[in-house]
């Protein structure tokens, strides 16, 4: 009879048969043959009485129980993960974190903090993937997700850990050249996730300054790219303080309308529900939630 580190096991490489979606690629990450994982499959559907992936010459994919084990599977192993912690004599932290952030602040202020909690912990590696997109958590696999902006799934932990101030900048060129235009008939550069046709902006106080019907000469959902456009003088955008403070320091952006702002939006992190986290992840939680109030302000 298999024993309770072999149901482990075989749980472990089905997992990451669904993660690379194919059986040599998981043979090569955990150092085994293409036969051995193609046998672990099997011994796992034969003991569940269920197919779990359908196999092709090419790649494999996840059936619809497949599908409905995967998350109990990740659920099992990150449980698994906890106790061992709780009852080893070590507490140097070891292990792979998996992360989804979003694009901007993914690969500039949250990776330069992720860096740092990485030098202090050697023995971690961070599975660091960055989308502005919903996802469906239990499908992705990842431990914790950080995002900006609401969180649209009620069976997730969330918390808060800042808000960002937003603005409506453009070039010095950009603005003399349509210095007499008003606000809604500037050249509008619209970042898709957030904004549209319609603009709305408040008064320092927070309360609803007026409405803006635009017709946006650019729309992108990148932000990157309604930034670059922006530099460029195409037109007026409505972008993340921290995103353009060097920007508005060195004068080559300007603030549009220093009395109003757009809608401060929430910086969010997003954890699994009912489950017991792995020690790594709850001191990776905490040290985004300590940086975060140190560069982007506690939430308010």
């Amino acid at each position: 009879m298999s024993t309770r580190f072999d149901r482990l096991a075989l749980l472990e490489t089905f997992v990451r048969i669904a993660e690379r979606g194919s059986l040599s690629e998981t043979a090569r990450d955990l150092g085994t043959s293409q036969p051995s994982v193609s046998r672990q499959l099997a011994a796992l559907e034969t003991r569940l009485g269920a197919a779990l992936a359908r196999r092709t010459t090419h790649d494999v994919t996840l059936t619809t129980d497949g599908l409905a084990l995967l998350s109990d599977a990740r659920r099992l192993l990150r449980e698994w993960e906890a106790i061992e912690e709780r009852h080893a004599d070590s507490e140097v932290l070891e292990g792979t974190i998996r992360v989804i952030a979003p694009v901007a602040l993914g690969q500039s202020l949250f990776v330069r903090a992720t860096s740092h909690f990485l030098k202090d912990h050697p023995g971690l590696t961070i599975d660091w993937r960055l989308r502005d997109d919903t996802i469906r958590f239990a499908e992705e696999g990842c431990d914790c997700w950080l995002k900006v902006g609401p969180v649209p799934d009620d069976t997730l932990i969330v918390r808060e850990l800042a808000t960002v101030e937003r603005l409506v900048v453009g070039t010095p060129d950009c603005l003399a050249r349509h210095k007499d235009a008003a606000l809604a008939d500037l050249p509008w550069l619209t970042l898709g996730p957030f904004e549209g046709n319609r603009i709305e902006l408040f008064d320092r106080a927070g309360s609803t300054s007026e409405v803006v019907s635009v017709k946006p000469k650019m729309a992108s959902d990148n932000i990157f790219a309604v930034y670059e456009a922006a530099l460029q003088g195409v037109g007026v955008a409505i972008l993340p303080h921290w995103f353009v403070s060097r920007d508005l320091t060195a004068g080559t952006l300007m603030d549009v309308a220093p009395d109003r702002r757009a809608a401060r939006l929430p910086v969010n992190l997003a954890l699994a529900s009912g489950v017991q986290r792995p020690a790594r992840v709850e001191r990776f939680c905490e040290a985004v939630q300590s940086w975060c109030r140190a560069e982007l302000g506690s939430s308010t």
